[in-house]
Parts: C-alpha cells; sequence; structure tokens
C-alpha cells in the first residue's frame, strides 16, 4: 500500500527550489515534482500556488495521467484547506502512484508561511507574457493610433494569434486569423511585402506580446508591433470588433516554409535548442526513470493524418499560453514533433524561457518514420469543433484519461427514463455549466467533491441514477457514493447525457432566469465568475483583467521565480523585472482601477 506523507509549505518551498532552479534548463537527469491543486476550478482561481495544475477531484483520474504519465514521479496534493487533498491521494494511489504527499494546512497554509497564491488561470504562461515584454522591451501600440495609421495609407496587417475559435467570434477588424504556433510557418504568405507594419492582436495581452517579439526574435523584416491590451484595449478605447470565420489554413508556399525554416533556426541558435534523434526519444521513453512528454504542434488536421505514437497534440502557441493544462511534471523533458522544425523550433524556444527542457526532434515526424518509430492516425480529441461561446472557446480543455469505473450497475437510457418515472431521482456530476445547458428533467446538479446531499438522499432508500457526458464523471463519483452510502440504490446511466439525447429522451434546458435559481453562483465551485463578463463587454470587468495581467509581473518577483533570457544569458530574476515596460505604459487603454478581479466564493456573482 502507498504511504502517503504530509509535507510543510517550507519543505515544499525547497522541493520546488530544486525543480525549478536558477539556471537555464537541460536535458539531462534533474529531480522532478508533480503539483497538483485539486480544489474546482472556480476555488482554484481565486489563489493557487503558481505551478500547480488545476485538477479537480471531480474528474481527478481523467486528468491526471496524461499530466502525470510516470507512476514513480513524486506528487505533492494541494487543497484549500477542506482536506479533499487527502481524499484525492488515495484514489491516486489506486491508479498506481508510489509517492505521494499532501501540503499540510492546504493555500492557507501556503500564504500564512509567506508564499504568493496566484489568481486566475493559465497563469505561468499570464506571467511569462508579462515577463517577456519588460525584459525585451517588445514594442505595441494603441487601438487609437493603429486607426490612425490605416486613415493615413500606411500599409499594415494586423495578425490574431488565438485559435480561429475565438477568432470567429470576434476580433479587430480586418485581422487576419494566423495561431500562435503558426506565425513563422505562414508569416511569408499573410505578409507577403516587408514594408509592411504587423499587429499581434489577441484578447488582452499575452498572445499578442508573446507573437510579436516571437516574430521580432526571430528577425524577420518587419516592423512588428502589439496592439496595447488587444481586443480589450480596442473595446475600451470605444471601437467595435467584428466576427467571422477564419480562412481554412492551407500549407504555406515553398518561399513561406523556406522563410519559416531560416528565422525558425535563428531562435533555435539564440536558445541554444538541441535536437535529438528518433532513436534517443525511442531511449528516453523506454527508459521511463525521467518524465519525456512529446507533442506534435502542427495543425489538427496535420495530427489526424499521422502522428507518432503517444505524442498528444497541443496547438503551439495554445501550449505557451496554457502549459499547465498539459504539463504537471516539473523537470520532465518536452520533446516537440512537426515536420520542418519550423513549429517546434519557435515553441522550443519560449518553453526553454519558461524553464522547461525542450528539445525538437531531428526531421521530424518522418525520421521518425524512418527509424522506424511507430506511427498512427486518427483526431486529435482536444481539437476545436466550434465554440459555443467566447468563454468556451477560450477555454483549453484537453482529452481525458480513461478514468476507474466505480462498480456500480449501469442502466440504458430507457431503463433509466422507466426507473425515473418511478420515482427515481437523477443526479448530474458534470460541471454546472454542461447541467445548466441541458439535463433530465427534474434532475439535479452535484460536485463530487461535495456528495452530502446525494449521499442524503441514498442513505434514505432513494435510488439514484447518476448521469455524467459520456459516463465517465458519474462513475467516479460513484466511487465515492459506493463508499458513503454502501446500501445505496445507485446506477450510473450507460453512455451519459449524450446516449440519453441520442435516443431521443427529453431535455430541460432552463433559461438564464431559472439557472440562477437552481443553482446560485456561490454553489457553482467550478466556475471562476470573474473571466466571464469581459468577453461579454463588461468594460469594469475588462480593466480589472488587464490591471490582473500586468501586477503579475511584481507578484512573481515576490515569490521569487526566475524565467531564462534566451541566448545563453542565464536566468533573470523577476525581481529586477517588477514594474510596467514602457512599452505598455505608453500603449496601455486600461488605466488601473485599484478594483481586483476577485471575490470570494460567498460573493462570486456575475455583473449583469
Amino acid at each position: 500500500m502507498t504511504a502517503i506523507r504530509a509535507i510543510s509549505p517550507q519543505a515544499l518551498k525547497h522541493r520546488l527550489a530544486q525543480v525549478r532552479p536558477g539556471a537555464a534548463p537541460e536535458l539531462a537527469s534533474a529531480p522532478e515534482l508533480a503539483l497538483l491543486d485539486v480544489a474546482e476550478e472556480g476555488e482554484y482561481g481565486l489563489g493557487h500556488l503558481l505551478w500547480a495544475a488545476s485538477t479537480p477531484y471531480s474528474r481527478l483520474e481523467l486528468l491526471v495521467p496524461p499530466l502525470v504519465p510516470r507512476l514513480a514521479c513524486p506528487l505533492v496534493l494541494v487543497d484549500h484547506g477542506d482536506g479533499i487533498a487527502a481524499v484525492a491521494a488515495r484514489r491516486l494511489a489506486a491508479l498506481g502512484y508510489r509517492e505521494l504527499a499532501v501540503l499540510e494546512g492546504g493555500t492557507p497554509a501556503w500564504a500564512a508561511a509567506g508564499g504568493e497564491l496566484f489568481h486566475g488561470v493559465y497563469v505561468p504562461g499570464k506571467a511569462f507574457g508579462e515577463w517577456l515584454e519588460h525584459s525585451h522591451a517588445t514594442p505595441a501600440i494603441s487601438a487609437d493610433e493603429l486607426l490612425r495609421l490605416r486613415a493615413a495609407g500606411v500599409a499594415l496587417q494586423v495578425l490574431d494569434p488565438r485559435t480561429p475559435a475565438e477568432h470567429a467570434l470576434r476580433h479587430v477588424p480586418g485581422a487576419l486569423s494566423c495561431p500562435g504556433g503558426e506565425l513563422l510557418h505562414r508569416f511569408r504568405d499573410l505578409v507577403p511585402q516587408a514594408d509592411t507594419l504587423v499587429v499581434l492582436a489577441c484578447g488582452g495581452r499575452t498572445r499578442g506580446i508573446v507573437g510579436a517579439q516571437t516574430l521580432i526574435s526571430a528577425g524577420v523584416p518587419n516592423r512588428v508591433v502589439a496592439l496595447a491590451d488587444g481586443c480589450h484595449g480596442w473595446q475600451l478605447a470605444g471601437h467595435a470588433l467584428e466576427s467571422g470565420d477564419a480562412a481554412p489554413m492551407v500549407s504555406p508556399s515553398a518561399a513561406a516554409a523556406a522563410f519559416g525554416r531560416e528565422h525558425a533556426q535563428r531562435l533555435a541558435q539564440q536558445s541554444g535548442t538541441p535536437e535529438i534523434t528518433a532513436a534517443v526519444l525511442a531511449a528516453w521513453r523506454e527508459a521511463g526513470d525521467r518524465t519525456t512528454y512529446v507533442f506534435d504542434v502542427r495543425s489538427a488536421e496535420e495530427y489526424a493524418a499521422g502522428h507518432l505514437a503517444g505524442a498528444r497534440w497541443a496547438a503551439g502557441g495554445q501550449l505557451l499560453q496554457a502549459s499547465d493544462r498539459w504539463m504537471a511534471t516539473l523537470g520532465a523533458r518536452v520533446v516537440l514533433v512537426d515536420d520542418d522544425g519550423v513549429r517546434a523550433h519557435q515553441i522550443a524556444h519560449w518553453l526553454r524561457a519558461l524553464g522547461w527542457p525542450a528539445a525538437v526532434l531531428a526531421g521530424g515526424l518522418a525520421a521518425a518514420r524512418e527509424a522506424g518509430l511507430p506511427c498512427v492516425s486518427g483526431p486529435a480529441a482536444a481539437a476545436e469543433n466550434g465554440a459555443r461561446d467566447a468563454d468556451a472557446a477560450a477555454r483549453v480543455q484537453l482529452e481525458l484519461a480513461v478514468g476507474r469505473r466505480s462498480g456500480l450497475p449501469e442502466l440504458s437510457p430507457a431503463q433509466a427514463a422507466t426507473r425515473l418515472q418511478a420515482g427515481a431521482r437523477a443526479w448530474c456530476l458534470d460541471g454546472s455549466a454542461d447541467f445548466l445547458r441541458a439535463h433530465p428533467p427534474g434532475a439535479r446538479w452535484a460536485n463530487r467533491a461535495r456528495l452530502q446531499a446525494v449521499v442524503a438522499e441514498a442513505r434514505a432508500g432513494t435510488e439514484l441514477l447518476l448521469f455524467s457526458a459520456d459516463a465517465a464523471a458519474a462513475h467516479l463519483a460513484g466511487l465515492d457514493l459506493a463508499e458513503q452510502a454502501p446500501a445505496g440504490r445507485i446506477a450510473v446511466v450507460a453512455g451519459g447525457l449524450r446516449a440519453w439525447e441520442r435516443a431521443g429522451l427529453p431535455l430541460h434546458m432552463p433559461d438564464a432566469a431559472e439557472a440562477e435559481r437552481l443553482l446560485p453562483p456561490a454553489q457553482r465551485v467550478d466556475v471562476l465568475y470573474w473571466a466571464h463578463d469581459r468577453r461579454r463587454g463588461n468594460h469594469q470587468a475588462m480593466r480589472a483583467y488587464l490591471d490582473w495581467e500586468r501586477q503579475l509581473l511584481a507578484q512573481l518577483a515576490r515569490d521569487g521565480e526566475r524565467f531564462f533570457l534566451a541566448g545563453g544569458a542565464g536566468s533573470a530574476d523577476a525581481a529586477a523585472t517588477a514594474g510596467c515596460s514602457p512599452a505598455a505604459a505608453a500603449g496601455s487603454t486600461a488605466p488601473s482601477t485599484g478594483l481586483s478581479p476577485f471575490t470570494s466564493p460567498q460573493a462570486r456573482r456575475p455583473r449583469t
């Protein structure tokens, strides 16, 4: 049986210093540590350790295997003082993880010991963008200046480095969609003239800064700037956004491909990114003594047509933006795969600056095939299939591992419908947003970490039917219910809500007013409300969000965290770079509000 121990905040700080050293990242052997925050996403967003990956207990066994693929990797689990980390540790021990620890007292104890708690999501990537702008003096222009240049007839092109789904919903007028990881790969086709001013415009700040600095560091001949504060800055200046799907991506021309290779090599030389052979990669994966993440950074369509077996798809710009959604094992090696090295070297350049020991597979997928490494075809599970709204488009949702089945019996949708008519109770265990979008009539929502009402009904003898989108999350909750109400009459609906809908059975879709009555915001612990209104035109929320992004640099300094300058210059202490860059100060259209976009769980309510 796996022993689960406690670790103090002081001891954890020491361990983190070992896996986040103050030197350039290398591929040689290094200590590893996975840091997992098992609170629900709304709680996580209200304050977490910088490098803690969000792995909510409600979906724990579905999320952890891809994030921590090596069972011998040491794991530290963090909760928010409610004791759920100890429960999560038992679940992970059952999956075979062998070295588990729980942070004593959770995030409250960490803060009491002088540790920083970071609000929001994708914080490492967001903080890195702020550091990058300051350390490289990335230039920016305001929305009004962009309009003035257009009116003056200046040749310019706006590029949107977000995902095509985000671009389609709203973007700066005239912007072309070019996801961040594709910038060098497609640049010359999108911007054929060297005298064209290139403006990178994302939703807020991060991807615009990273995209602009990518092109500048790669040495493209054009003048390149970021749009200060992105789409938010555009709206705050009183200008309207437009919507519309991006043009389908096609293979770059021969001239664009050659341009991309030349300029990606400049980045590789600056960062010293190594290339490894297929034989080395195979040996690393076979050895199993250290975690090696392998990511295919081509498009979802290219990945689906054929990829290295075991490689996960990661759109490069999103991997930089939300590295903690793909990787939780600090100190792990990262190997990037593409076809010609352009996209892989571009992303590896900045991953190494983030502190990840990244390398590129020499010769890409073709070299892997020639070396006899197994390759497969099939769609990327995280590929976009259209987004219902801006929040869904901006969310990084990855493929899930197969979770543990609960051992509870399963009923077909037709059988479940008959039981519900006879008085059984339906409980939905997916996210609260999914529940409010559609659920079986009369169903109630529960979160796996808070099953008290479900347990009470089971112990009272009520027959319970558990729903989730595909039954996976329902089975996870079933593990807990089987322990807490062993005599209960509980079953899982086979195939979940998707099978229920395919069978033509009724669904209830509440309107906004009913949704708030069914689930008041304070009960929705899986939702971070402050992120919603800024995408719905609320100017106060936009300003608060931009304030939060800008202050991350100073918070990074207080945490003692370091990123790394490219080109072998060693590490740059965030304490030496705290403050706002001249470019940001000159271009910002969002003066500080003095308001925090975060509130306590009890006070969280969506603005109207």
